[in-house]
């Protein structure tokens, strides 16, 4: 395993981490170090916030952690916040999509997080296009 491999958590209202997963190791195949985590209805803030640091020390190891979110503001931002509150080292992105979890995911043996943050936001915002415009456009 390379040395340089960042961690990545996806953490989500709901199943939509599970399933984004599946969709990620669909494509690119089975992923080591690679988490998610699933805010449900019952669960409170500090429970998420529990099982938030539960999931990173299951990582157990040194390589630095990218925790992808769904929405700003939300629980599971809200839970990255209180960490970072606290001193946790990690980085994290809101508005989670496909695009970003495949561009992080296939670069996280091969660039710095930092970078790697930068390349995933880039790769979200691309991977929103209006399909019917794109396709009616004049070449």
């Amino acid at each position: 395993m390379e040395t340089n491999m960042s961690n990545v958590l996806v953490m989500t209202h709901g199943e939509f981490a599970a399933g984004i997963k599946k969709s990620a190791e669909m494509i690119i195949g089975e992923q080591d170090n690679f988490e998610t985590l699933v805010f449900t209805p019952e669960m409170s803030l500090d429970a998420l916030v529990i099982a938030l640091k539960e999931k990173l020390h299951r990582f157990d190891n040194d390589h630095p952690t990218l925790v992808l979110v769904d929405l700003f503001g939300g629980s599971p931002s809200n839970a990255v916040a209180l960490l970072l509150a606290e001193g946790f080292d990690i980085q994290a992105i809101s508005g989670v999509n496909l695009p970003l979890l495949l561009e992080v995911l296939s670069g996280r043996t091969l660039f710095p997080l930092d970078n790697l943050v930068s390349q995933g936001i880039t790769a979200a915002n691309e991977g929103v296009i209006n399909i019917v415009k794109k396709f009616t456009e004049e070449p």
